[in-house]
């Protein structure tokens, strides 16, 4: 792959974050990047299938319990 332009402020960015992590290149940098990033958005994805499961799993329960409430106020008022 080529050279990636990026500007003067955002060479200087990556120059500090580098140095600090004690990450010896750019392209390791860009590597740790990208896992980082990847990692975020798998998780995202997950969060999103977990809050839809859940949306779908309380549908269903508030289905079921619509089904039941009318067997359950009926064995009541038959005294049981």
């Amino acid at each position: 792959m080529g050279a990636i332009a990026v500007s003067k402020k955002e060479e200087q960015q990556i120059e500090t974050l580098r140095k600090e992590l004690k990450i010896p290149t750019k392209s390791g940098l860009i590597r740790v990047a990208l896992k980082a990033l990847e990692k975020a958005a798998a998780e995202e994805r997950l969060r999103l299938e977990i809050q839809e499961s859940v949306r779908r799993c309380a549908a269903a329960d508030k289905e079921e319990n619509r089904q039941l409430f009318p067997a359950g106020v009926a064995r009541r008022a038959a005294g049981a």
